[in-house]
This record gives structure tokens, C-alpha cells and sequence, in this order.
């Protein structure tokens, strides 16, 4: 799920047309508490979307140990579909979005200090989102091709991510150490615009969320039926976070176009949410209530290459979260429902 830039929202209601959720110049009295919270509803959801990629006698042991190799290349293809439905306020909302892209990973050669560098850059981008405020696709293909919905916004950004690399940076025992970005095009954004992503772009948060990518292989030998549990969070922007616990099995090996890997199955059993108090978007979080349903994934790993070859994921929450708007309560339903795959080519 990729994150927000461009011009300011505007939203119209029969009073008259208000821009931006932080203020409505237009207006003497100011909007209302049921304008305030239509607008805030509207922000929160598009940063949600957005949001926006896991023998009975003396059984045989292994241990799934990734390998970075030197010199090496591959193409990673992750697609995501997210659905939600958010009543907040009396008000229900739908949501929607779908993208898919095409990552070439490319490694150099170690350093005298083992330090291995790989480069990853986006060679195909498509997304379409469905919101309140209207609809929105992008092709790689044709990056200019463009609609007329408040959506656009995002269309600046998702070009400008097709010619920024990341590279990321492994130690001697193939740790994430550090994250490489040239962060000099958020400097293109709006204000408002950039105090939303900008935690989606932090070096801290991107290596954090490498490391946990890596850390959901086991730490040492396993066997069929072997089980550890691993918790992950995943920074939605904005101040929002999302942590999922899992408990993974280890399913044995698995032959897949005739190569054997090794197969794990995951259940998600917990879910929380937490909004930064510091957070840009004008609302509190008193609490919430989001749980679980039918939640899990496959991972295929395989040996030889020391990477993982394929990883399917679905997470569907359901919940209450309850927000506070200045000083007045703000109880939401939500449903969300996210599908992920990723392959290694």
C-alpha cells in the first residue's frame, strides 16, 4: 500500500465547499462537528488504504537460514488487494485497492568489513484505488495517464518512487545494518502531505521492518511440527501502527515445479492498533477492539537459493476502535480484509 502526496483535499457539502480537514477558510463559524468528523473519516480512510506488502523415529532436522550471495539478481513480484468497511460517526464507508509491482534486486560485492549491498528498484507499478472521493489507477507503462478524482494526488508520488532505489545494507552475518534513500523528493510535497508519509519513508522504519521480514524464519533447528511465534508491526502512517502475532508450524517439504522447499503455515491469533499521540490526524485513540478472522499464510523457502520463493498472507480484522475528537467520543466499526502475495522469479 502506497502512500499519499500532491495538492490539497477539498470535499463539498451543501454549506458550501471546505478544504482540508485542518481548516475551513471559507467559513465564518467554522464547519460543524459532523463536517469535522466527515473530513477527518475521509483522511483517516485514504491513509488506512493506502496503507497504504510473511518421522516417529529420530526425526530429520534443518535449519532455514537465508543466504545473500554476492553479484546475484532477482525479480520479486508482490501484488495486494485490500477491502474495508469503516462505520465511523453513523457513517459507513467503503474502501477499496489493488496494486501490483515488479522489484529487481541487484547485489554488489562485500566490503572488507563483509558489508553486502543490494539495490532494489520498481520496474512495474499498477494500482487502482476506490474511495469516497472517487477513483484512481496508475500504470507504469503510462505514468501520465491521468484522471480528474481528488485521488491524483497520488500520481506525483508513485512516479517518483519508479526512480528512487532503495538499497539496503547487510552486515557480515546478513542483518539488516542500514537503508539507503534519496529522501530529497519528499521535499516536493505539501506540508500536510508530507506529515502524513513521511514515517513510511524513515530509514528506522524501513530497516525495522526488514529486520522483521527476516526474523520470521526460525532461529535454529526445526522438524515437522516444530512451532514459534514472532510478532510483527507495520507503520500505516501518520502515527498508526498495526501488530500482528503469529504462531508459525513447520510443515516439512513440499515439491513445487519440481523443486523441493521447505513449507510453513502461519495463523494470525493477535491483533492491536495504536495511533501515536503525536499524530498529525485530529483524533485521540481511547482504545480498541480488533480481532482476527480466519487470518494466516503460507511461506515456501527454498534451501538452495537461501531466499524465500513464495509468500501468500490473509489478514480480514474485525472490531471496534474508538477515537476522540475534541473531547467528544468517536466509536468506529471496522472490517478490513488485506491479501498479499509475493513470488521470487
Amino acid at each position: 500500500m502506497g502512500p499519499l502526496r500532491g495538492q490539497r483535499w477539498t470535499d463539498s457539502y451543501a454549506g458550501g465547499a471546505c478544504a482540508s480537514y485542518f481548516g475551513c477558510p471559507g467559513s465564518v463559524a467554522g464547519p460543524s462537528h459532523e463536517q469535522k468528523v466527515n473530513i477527518m473519516m475521509r483522511r483517516w480512510l485514504v491513509v488506512v488504504v493506502l496503507v497504504l506488502g510473511l518421522p516417529a523415529i529420530c526425526p530429520a532436522q534443518v535449519k532455514l537460514v537465508r543466504q545473500l550471495k554476492e553479484n546475484s539478481e532477482s525479480l520479486v513480484e508482490t501484488s495486494v488487494k485490500v477491502q474495508q468497511s469503516l462505520k465511523i460517526a453513523g457513517m459507513n464507508q467503503q474502501t477499496g485497492s489493488e496494486n501490483r509491482r515488479l522489484v529487481r534486486a541487484k547485489s554488489g560485492k562485500r566490503d572488507d568489513l563483509g558489508r553486502l549491498r543490494i539495490e532494489e528498484k520498481i520496474e512495474e507499478f499498477e494500482a487502482h484505488i476506490e474511495a469516497p472521493t472517487g477513483k484512481y489507477d496508475f500504470d507504469s507503462k503510462s505514468p501520465d495517464a491521468a484522471g480528474t478524482s481528488a485521488l491524483e494526488q497520488v500520481r506525483p508520488l508513485h512516479k517518483a518512487l519508479l526512480q528512487q532505489p532503495v538499497t539496503m545494507v547487510y552486515d557480515k552475518d546478513d542483518s539488516v545494518s542500514g537503508v539507503e534513500f534519496d529522501q530529497q523528493f519528499l521535499n516536493n510535497l505539501t506540508p500536510e502531505v508530507q506529515v502524513l508519509v513521511k514515517d513510511q519513508f524513515n530509514t528506522d522504519n524501513l530497516k525495522r521492518a526488514a529486520r522483521q521480514a527476516g526474523d520470521r524464519l526460525p532461529m535454529g533447528l526445526v522438524q515437522k511440527g516444530s512451532t514459534w511465534e514472532r510478532t510483527e508491526t507495520t507503520n500505516l502512517g501518520a502515527g498508526q501502527q498495526l501488530s500482528l502475532t503469529a504462531k508459525y508450524t513447520y510443515e516439512g517439504t513440499v515439491e513445487r515445479e519440481g523443486k523441493p522447499l521447505d513449507r510453513i503455515t502461519y495463523v494470525i491469533e493477535q491483533v492491536g492498533f495504536a495511533l501515536d499521540p503525536n499524530s498529525p490526524l485530529p483524533l485521540k485513540l481511547k482504545g480498541s477492539d480488533l480481532k482476527p478472522e480466519k487470518s494466516g499464510g503460507e511461506i515456501l523457502f527454498d534451501q538452495k537459493s537461501g531466499q524465500i520463493a513464495e509468500e501468500t498472507q490473509k489478514i480480514a480484522l474485525k472490531g471496534t476502535i474508538d477515537f476522540e475528537i475534541q473531547n467528544m467520543p468517536l466509536p468506529s466499526e471496522l472490517e478490513l480484509t488485506m491479501e498479499f502475495k509475493t513470488t521470487r522469479k
